[in-house]
């Protein structure tokens, strides 16, 4: 039986797959060269080719040739191609961070190409065994659809020029940096907008729900929103996702709560839980927290011995400290209007600003604590976040305590006294924001 749940699992790893759209294209493919044999001889084709006839073949060995060349090229473009998409995917595993790779398999423009080579050969094969016999020593050559198969390998090479700029592209760190950066923003922007069209005054009492325990093992990612507020409009209940997304959870975890106790209704329970998705795989359009996770574990990864890229790792704390800023502007509950008339249906755990900054800070501070360039970055990106929290007074105290954990690391693990100076002079910098909590990092930095 296929639940939503089994449907959306199957369905994202059809999607995923390298070979979706290389599939979808080579049936296309295969669909028009059925449509070009089954026309070629009739009488309007026969006169249309008359008239074109200075660009078609007059002969059944050229035909042979042209194909036969056709079908070889462009298998050994697409052998070439798919080798070098294998050698980014195993580059970025290496060099970057393997949760990337989910967002390269599935890039459209190079799973487009690769399908147009495959759709390519199958069309110039067709056409290949079409050349036969018509009857009274005549031969019957497609000519037509030597014509498409030409047009096809010309585009096949341009294709194949793109495609190799794209792909040396593709494992530029700078550029993967920025793909995420921009699609997490965008994520984020999204929830701000939604929630600033459609503001919340006060949420629920969340404590006194009932629990709604996990039918299945794995690791939350998503939700069929529309299907369980329709649940939930049909009986009147009101849903909170007591979890994070990303948060693994365990058969009996109870990580939903009901505003009503669905002990006794196993059949609407089951209903219920089956709109919840689990899966492995971290792609950014499930939730900005990925990106933000993928970009810290890219400064990590440029900061280890084998790579030795601080100026990447910057880079990343630079981008960090942005979408940090940017989360300040998001509910700490997040919610679905749809099929609500009054108020929410359905409301969602937001990761906490506290969260965010362990999460992906804290990687960073562990492995380049003894890295005073690093650190002294990481201090201006806390410094520029205090700037915008000013407002947010639980951010601030967040901000502050975590500054406490990287200063009590990098006084026992700078020793130079230059960067010692360096780092005296951004928390100088921190204490005009705030003269007191400024003064105490210093102190305790001196210490």
């Amino acid at each position: 039986m296929f639940t939503p749940r089994k449907l959306a699992e199957n369905y994202r790893e059809l999607v995923s797959s390298i070979g979706f759209y290389p599939s979808l294209l080579a049936i296309t493919f295969f669909i028009f060269a059925l449509i070009t044999t089954a026309i070629e001889y009739a009488a309007p084709i026969r006169d249309f080719k008359a008239f074109i006839g200075i660009v078609l073949v007059d002969s059944e060995e050229n035909a042979r040739t042209i194909l036969s060349t056709l079908v070889g090229s462009i298998i050994s473009l697409t052998v070439f191609s798919f080798s070098m998409v294998m050698i980014v995917l195993n580059n970025a595993s290496a060099g970057l961070s393997p949760r990337v790779l989910p967002g390269l398999i599935t890039r459209k423009s190079h799973q487009l190409v690769l399908g147009f080579y495959l759709g390519s050969i199958i069309y110039a094969i067709i056409m290949l065994i079409n050349i036969r016999g018509m009857g009274n020593g005549e031969t019957g050559i497609p000519a037509l659809g030597v014509l498409f198969s030409l047009l096809f390998g010309l585009l096949s090479l341009g294709f194949f020029v793109f495609f190799i700029h794209s792909i040396s592209r593709a494992i530029q760190v700078d550029n993967v940096l920025n793909d995420l950066f921009k699609n997490t923003k965008n994520e984020m922007r999204d929830i701000v907008t939604k929630q600033q069209e459609q503001p919340i005054e006060q949420f629920p009492d969340f404590s006194g729900w009932y629990h709604l325990p996990s039918t299945e093992e794995g690791y939350f990612k998503g939700v069929h929103s529309d299907k369980l507020c329709q649940l939930c409009e049909q009986h009147e209940l009101k849903i909170y996702i007591a979890v994070k997304q990303g948060f693994f959870t365990v058969k009996g975890y109870p990580f939903l709560k009901c505003d009503k106790d669905l002990s006794a209704q196993e059949a609407l329970r089951n209903a219920l839980l089956s709109c919840f998705i689990f899966y492995v795989e971290e792609y950014i359009s499930d939730h900005y927290r990925y990106g933000l996770t993928q970009i810290s574990e890219i400064a990590v990864k440029a900061m280890s011995p084998g790579i030795n890229d601080p100026g990447t790792a910057v880079k990343a704390i630079d981008m960090l400290s942005i979408l940090l800023i940017q989360r300040l502007d998001i509910y700490d509950v997040n919610y679905s209007l749809k099929h609500a008339k009054h108020e929410p249906l359905l409301y969602i755990h937001e990761a906490s600003f506290d969260e965010l900054l362990h999460d992906n800070f804290t990687p960073i501070r562990n492995y380049a604590k003894s890295d005073g360039y690093v650190m002294v970055n990481v201090l201006e990106a806390f410094k520029n976040i205090l700037f915008r929290s000013s407002g947010n007074r639980q951010a601030t105290e967040s901000l502050f305590k975590y500054l406490e954990a990287i200063v009590d690391d990098v006084r026992g693990t700078i020793t130079n006294p230059f960067d010692r100076q360096r780092i005296v002079e951004m928390l100088e910098a921190i204490k005009k924001i705030d003269g007191a909590r400024g003064e105490a990092l210093i102190i305790q930095f001196k210490q």
